[in-house]
């Protein structure tokens, strides 16, 4: 059970960001919501993942999940679809759409808990690499860009979620980094 407090805090921390009357924090920031809300629920997944048995859901899809490719593959796509102005918009705008923002991020914190579990480090460099150049290279772009991309929000809450995600996907990458690196130093290659 005491595995399972660090995911139950962040969930709560999340939902509650979607909820009043915290819910003005993320309808106003969009960098509270793309920066804060969404890795919190990807981590919040990943952590009850890690309090689930080796028997739960993630051991069961075994035969569908090789190397933890369908894993990878569907948190991508999640992640990818919430990384959207237009889907950030309806977050916002529609409950209905904000509940499903929580549950997919969730979800996908699970998959990609698996996913790691499986994957050999060449196939975890391969998504790694691509989630860090996606991530940074849509910050750069909502850094930089004269235009306002999502409705819901100002320029100037754009040009800050931008460097907030630069600044995620480089810690993102510098933490598989040192996961890497201290999982290479225990098991050295003779």
């Amino acid at each position: 059970m005491t595995r399972a407090w660090p995911a139950i805090t962040a969930v709560a921390l999340a939902v509650a960001l979607s909820a009043p009357p915290l819910r003005s924090v993320i309808e106003l920031s969009m960098a509270w919501h793309m920066v804060f809300q969404m890795p919190l629920l990807v981590a919040a997944g990943a952590l009850a993942a890690r309090a689930l048995p080796k028997s739960g859901l993630p051991g069961k899809l075994g035969s569908f999940n090789l190397f933890g490719l369908t894993s990878f593959m569907a948190a991508q796509g999640i992640i990818a679809y919430w990384m959207l102005p237009s889907a950030i918009d309806r977050a916002i705008v529609n409950p209905g759409f904000d509940v499903l923002k929580l549950l997919t991020l969730f979800v996908s914190g699970v998959l990609l808990r698996d996913a790691f579990q499986r994957a050999p480090m060449a196939l975890q460099l391969f998504f790694i690499g691509y989630w860090v150049s996606m991530i940074c290279w849509l910050g750069i772009y909502f850094a930089t860009t004269d235009l306002r991309l999502c409705n819901a929000y100002s320029l100037e809450s754009q040009i800050a979620t931008g460097w907030g995600l630069l600044s995620l996907g480089l810690l993102l990458g510098l933490a598989w980094l040192g996961n890497a690196w201290q999982k290479a130093s225990k098991n050295p290659v003779a």
